[in-house]
């Protein structure tokens, strides 16, 4: 099965590779980053102690394991905490989010002659990966050396475990390599044992982001952000972690509601920051000013705040009376609602939140959120939320009762690989 991984993923380098060199040379966030793909690590003093090393693919993990992370560094002194990625951008979030790391890293090209210098590098005691990223390189190489791999606040989408469960005689083999899973649910953990884990291996924990929602902004972040940006005395409505497809239909949305009397402003943070010009684009196409976040100093003067940095988001969402969760509108899979359910905050989203199933239907289930079906179904209910301050307020209220209610995964996943460093 390795080989068959290791040749096919070969051929879809060589064969994509141009598209690569032209990305390099076009696309500013895949600069930098070459030569730690292919496992060439700068010079740095051998690591005295055995390190616990956490995997988060992006920014969505690497939020998810700030707390995790903290816990970690508390729970185990004498294991110097390394953290890995794979985007950029959740480099960027891990370094400033989770400054405590002793050592930050890319994930290199998986395969062995890639992942071997990374793994010497790090001698990792313990491989902790978020959210049931199967890399079957990094597994068998580190597997191979005797560490053991946890995974923890696993999912599997329906969509993901059909496509597993067609080749589930080779993902059985991947999974033999983990020593546990930690799941967010009881269908998670039924999915991945039919995948081919063992089911004494696969243990539900819950949902780490809803401790990681519990947890206070960062204070000194939210007195910044105070004196950069001043509450409008009008209402204000937050689009959150958009995606290309629904900029378009949000924009048109916007434009009609500023011809209500009370004309609430908007707060358009893009799931990924370069993509700030295209979206000012689409906005100045509607004639709608745009103000961008990285030149605010004070003042909000335009109908649009364009946010163009990231790691603002979670204290942003106190300045909403709503919030739009992005990646609903097309088929993505929503993205994660329950930071600005944590502010009180209605939460608003498309019919796609596959990704968030759970976490969705106990929102809607508490009053707390409203799922929509289209554009227009999201113009309706943001007119009666901006008419209806006292729904509006009691809707927020609902959805930050759920926080606590379902709080408590991170204490008994730092349980569960207490057990596993002691064995």
């Amino acid at each position: 099965m390795f080989a068959l991984y290791h040749t096919l993923l070969t051929v879809v380098i060589l064969l994509t590779l141009p598209v690569w060199i032209w990305r390099y040379f076009t696309t500013p966030k895949y600069r930098g980053t070459v030569l730690p793909r292919l496992g060439i690590l700068p010079p740095e003093p051998p690591a005295h102690a055995p390190r616990i090393w956490l995997h988060a693919v992006s920014v969505g993990e690497v939020m998810a394991a700030r707390a995790l992370a903290v816990r970690l560094l508390e729970t185990f002194p004498d294991h110097p905490l390394v953290i890995s990625t794979v985007t950029r951008t959740g480099q960027q979030v891990a370094r400033e989010r989770i400054p405590e790391a002793n050592a930050f890293y890319y994930l290199p090209i998986d395969l062995p002659p890639f992942i071997h210098p990374l793994v010497r590098r790090i001698r990792p005691r313990l491989l902790v990966v978020m959210e049931t990223e199967l890399w079957p390189g990094l597994f068998r190489v580190v597997a191979g050396q005797g560490v053991p791999i946890c995974v923890v606040n696993g999912r599997i989408s329906p969509r993901s475990f059909r496509r597993y469960h067609a080749v589930r005689f080779l993902t059985r083999r991947l999974l033999a390599q983990g020593r546990l899973f930690l799941m967010q649910s009881a269908p998670d953990a039924e999915r991945l044992i039919a995948m081919g884990a063992r089911p004494e291996r696969v243990v539900v924990t819950g949902n780490l982001k809803y401790d990681q929602a519990l947890k206070s902004p960062d204070p000194e972040q939210a007195r910044l952000l105070a004196a950069r940006l001043p509450r409008p005395g009008q209402p204000v409505w937050i689009a959150a972690s958009t995606h290309p497809g629904e900029e378009e239909i949000l924009l048109d949305l916007h434009k009609r509601l500023l011809t209500h009397p009370l004309a609430p402003r908007l707060i358009l943070v893009p799931r990924h920051p370069e993509r700030s010009a295209a979206v000012a684009a689409l906005a100045h196409q509607r004639g709608l000013a745009v103000q961008h976040f990285s030149r605010t100093h004070g003042n909000w003067d335009a109908p649009l705040l364009l946010v163009d940095e990231i790691g603002w988001l979670a204290n942003l969402y106190r300045w909403g009376q709503w919030v739009f969760i992005g990646g609903s509108l097309v088929p993505h899979g929503g993205q994660n609602m329950l930071e600005a359910a944590a502010c009180g905050v209605p939460v608003l989203y498309g019919p796609h939140v596959f990704n968030f199933r759970e976490i969705s239907e106990q929102l809607e289930q508490c009053g707390g959120a409203i799922r929509i079906r289209n554009g227009e179904m999201l113009y309706d209910r943001m007119v009666m939320l901006l008419e209806n301050p006292a729904q509006c307020q009691a809707m927020g209220a609902a959805a930050r009762a759920v926080i606590p209610a379902n709080a408590g995964a991170l204490e008994r996943t730092v349980q569960a690989i207490q057990r596993v460093l002691a064995e």
